[in-house]
């Protein structure tokens, strides 16, 4: 109106007044309005015409279309001499706007229905006979390999920190799948088959001013079962991750490929049985002492002066500790696979915790 200097006035198919610059005329049934939709034409109304139609005054009635369908009419009002060649401007604009509303509407329906898929594919609660076909209605090729990667802030307020940023950010980014497996928990999936060339850096972890953004990545899959598998090691290297207190806040599948397949067994009767010395061990120290010299133990390739040193004692001290390890576990530490043995122990162990 600001620009055409008249009245304008948008009804609806029935001719019904949607939005007027004459706010008392909102509501009101519009009569050449709806002969207009009625007849799919132009109707100009001049001052004659004003009393034989209610609702009315001068001017002309546009009908306007989207996708080839009526869907209203709008209005301009003045003497039809004059607004006459303003009608298919306006026409062309008005259409112009609902198309561009109806684009963006199913764009963001579309990235909506991909963010679902991905979330229901990633956690298994899709149908296996229903994932290619819905996969194949969004446009998704399940042939094509993508690398998995897992993030979830590390506090544990209610607030999603830089995660909910780093979801809008990542949602235009071609070649990146993103949906939310839980309110905290958000998962993607990326052509790029290299950690260094993901999307988000691995070693420079997202943060923002409340909370770290902690993330690990799976390995790449293709096929039905991409997106599950992909999710599931994903999970598997962040458990194991946060287990070994590695001091960063990004894993790899790469770095801790065994212990992250190990993870994954970890509701397996047999997986109890390989941490049934380690629950020995847990229940015998209660301060952690002793977890924490296996830890460092480990950590210095089983050298008892690395270990020492690293844990500022005595080496005697720490062989007083092994020993104590052993009487208690009934494992031989100087025997590599007696090592390996409790060191998967927590690994395994659901709610299991290598302690340090």
């Amino acid at each position: 109106m600001a620009v055409l200097r008249h009245n304008v006035n948008v009804m609806d198919s029935d001719g019904v007044i949607l939005a007027s610059g004459d706010g008392d005329r909102i509501g009101g049934v519009h009569e050449g309005a709806l002969l207009a939709a009625q007849q799919q034409r132009v109707v100009e109304i001049g001052s004659e015409e004003t009393g034989a139609l209610r609702g009315v005054q001068p001017g002309v009635n546009v009908p306007i279309r989207s996708r080839g369908e009526l869907i209203g009419v709008i209005g301009i009002t003045g003497d039809p001499a004059e607004v006459r060649v303003l009608g298919d401007l306006i026409r062309v604009t008005a259409e112009l706007m609902v198309d561009q509303a109806h684009a963006a509407e199913q764009q963001h329906w579309r990235r909506h229905e991909r963010e679902e898929f991905v979330a229901q594919a990633a956690t298994g609660a899709v149908e296996r006979r229903d994932l290619a076909p819905w996969a194949a209605s969004l446009g998704i090729d399940l042939d094509v390999a993508r690398l998995s990667v897992v993030v979830v802030p590390t506090g544990t307020g209610e607030g999603m920190g830089g995660l909910g940023e780093l979801h809008r950010s990542l949602a235009g980014i071609r070649g990146v799948l993103v949906g939310r497996t839980s309110p905290r928990e958000l998962v993607l999936f990326s052509t790029a088959h290299r950690a260094e060339r993901l999307p988000i850096s691995v070693s420079e972890p997202l943060s923002d001013r409340r909370e770290t953004i902690r993330y690990a990545v799976g390995r790449a899959f293709s096929g039905e079962l991409a997106f599950e598998r992909g999710y599931l090691t994903a999970l598997d290297v962040l458990a194991v991750g946060r287990l070994i207190r590695e001091d960063t806040s990004a894993y790899t599948f790469d770095d801790l490929p065994l212990l992250a397949l190990l993870s994954g067994l970890r509701q397996d009767w047999r997986a109890e049985l390989v941490a049934e010395p380690w629950h020995r061990l847990e229940a015998s120290d209660p301060t952690g002492e002793l977890r924490a010299t296996f830890q460092a133990y480990v950590r210095h390739r089983a050298s008892p002066t690395a270990t020492a040193n690293a844990l500022h004692v005595h080496r005697n001290t720490v062989r007083y500790r092994l020993g104590r390890i052993g009487e208690i576990t009934g494992l031989q530490l100087d025997r590599l696979p007696h090592v390996m043995w409790l060191y998967l122990g927590p690994v395994v162990a659901t709610g299991g915790d290598i302690g340090g």
